[in-house]
């Protein structure tokens, strides 16, 4: 019976221990994991931070370039109108330009026929009021007052 009380107390001290052992094993790991969840909360709080900041940064900078688009816009306008009057201008230049090369291509025929039938009258005048040989009578041509 000895034997028997022996190696129940050994059991029991190994069973008791291992137990023990088991319950210390699972705290210590309970503890690292709350450690690590600690540390990953930490970590996750500051990744939010930096990810607000950041994003406040591109807003800030969407902004910017928003309101750098809309001066943009505004200059475009602005060019467009003013090369749609220029353009306004050009076309009512250009109707005056071929208005007067018309006029003065009238007054050129005017001029060239003037000077062609001056030249004629030069070349074919007479001072004789009774010339006979006259082409055309002295009076053929006379234009009214």
């Amino acid at each position: 019976m000895n034997w028997e009380i022996i190696i129940s107390a050994i059991v029991g001290m190994l069973t008791g221990g291992g137990v023990s052992w088991l319950f210390k094993l699972k705290e210590d790991k309970a503890s690292s994991q709350a450690d690590v969840v600690d540390s990953s909360t930490e970590a996750m709080n500051k990744m939010m931070e930096l990810i607000g900041s950041q994003q406040d940064r591109f807003n800030k900078i969407i902004e910017g370039k928003d309101k750098l688009i809309e001066q943009q816009q505004g200059l475009i306008d602005g060019y467009k109108s003013a090369l749609e009057e220029a353009n306004q201008k050009l076309k009512s230049l250009e109707f005056k330009v071929g208005e007067n090369d018309r006029k003065i291509s009238g007054m050129q025929k005017i001029i060239d026929n003037e000077i062609k039938e001056r030249k004629l009258a030069e070349d074919n005048i007479c001072f004789v009021t009774d010339c006979q040989l006259r082409k055309p009578r002295l009076g053929t041509y006379k234009k009214e007052a």
